[in-house]
């Protein structure tokens, strides 16, 4: 590895790893059900996310793009963007720094592959740095969390979730006070 990009994953590492948490957000620890959701702001393929901005409920999937899991439930998601789509907002955003191969750095190519093959109809953010999915506390892939107008989580799953479990936690997302 060239001398410089050494110094660069060097400085990286340090400074993720010098990153606070966000207030009921702990490393390894998911943000729970009551808790108020952090901020999320994603550029995706169509337009930039921004849930400050947003005046919808939205669900948001951290996923990878090498599991297998994840890849599964991409099917149940266009049901959900189909379905539920027009009441709540609906975003993927990659929580592994590792492409398809588990071993390269995740590109922007890697996103536009794994939207191809798995014909995603729900956008998908990028975040470089990973920081959305630490300041929600993610451990595991997939791992979804709903958020109510008042930015709060109402829901928090994690695994293959079939969709009628989905579609549920939106009902129940959108009827939070």
């Amino acid at each position: 590895m060239p001398r410089s990009l050494v110094h660069v994953v060097v400085a990286v590492a340090l400074a993720l790893g010098a990153a606070a948490p966000l207030p009921g957000a702990a490393a390894n620890e998911p943000l729970a059900v009551g808790a108020p959701a952090p901020a999320l702001v994603e550029p995706t393929g169509s337009a930039p996310f921004d849930s400050a901005k947003s005046g919808k409920p939205y669900v948001v999937e951290f996923f990878a793009v090498w599991c297998p899991h994840c890849q599964r439930e991409t099917a149940v998601l266009n049901r959900l963007q189909d379905v539920d789509g027009n009441r709540i907002d609906i975003l993927a955003v990659p929580a592994s720094p590792f492409g398809f191969d588990r071993t390269s750095v995740l590109q922007a190519a890697d996103l536009q592959t794994f939207a191809q093959r798995f014909d995603t109809r729900y956008r998908i953010g990028f975040d470089g740095f990973f920081s959305t999915s630490y300041d929600y506390g993610v451990v595991s892939f997939p791992t979804f969390f709903f958020v109510d107008a008042s930015r709060h989580v109402t829901a928090v799953e994690s695994g293959e979730v079939p969709f009628e479990k989905l579609h549920a936690d939106v009902d129940a997302t959108l009827a939070a006070p």
